[in-house]
């Protein structure tokens, strides 16, 4: 089997972002005084205005298994009294990037940008992104 991270780097780093998300989440719910149950949170996140989740949508968001969308991040920070630039990362702990080991410092911030939106796209059009920007490269425009 080929490690993914070597083939592409940047995966790895996606890995590390989640995770870090994943703890960010876990001490912001201990914090709080809430537990970690994925039901909770996922009741949580739409009685703060974000989108219904499934608990197990929750449950990957927890285990820093998967990134919220933008609106349930921010749901998700104002029931924990929090920011969600904290939450993600953008002022973690030391107030600096929780993964300064990954290419996200030597991104253009409007391809930061562009790359944060691609993460907390649905599964479906994830894919399609990928297979428009593999069909580009192939192609060589």
């Amino acid at each position: 089997m080929i490690d993914a991270s070597i083939v592409n780097p940047n995966l790895a780093c996606m890995n590390s972002e989640q995770a870090e998300f994943g703890r960010r989440l876990r001490a912001a719910l201990k914090a709080a005084g809430l537990g970690e149950s994925a039901v909770q949170l996922a009741d949580l996140v739409s009685s703060h205005g974000g989108d219904a989740v499934s608990p197990q949508a929750a449950h990957n968001w927890i285990r820093g298994k998967a990134l919220p969308r933008p609106g349930n991040l921010k749901a998700l920070a104002r029931a924990l009294d929090t920011r969600p630039d904290v939450l993600y990362g953008a002022l973690a702990d030391t107030g600096q990037d929780a993964a300064p080991s990954c290419s996200r410092k030597r991104l253009a911030s409007r391809d930061q940008r562009t790359m944060d939106a691609f993460l907390v796209l649905p599964p479906k059009q994830r894919e399609a992104i990928r297979a428009l920007i593999e069909s580009l490269a192939e192609t060589g425009l």
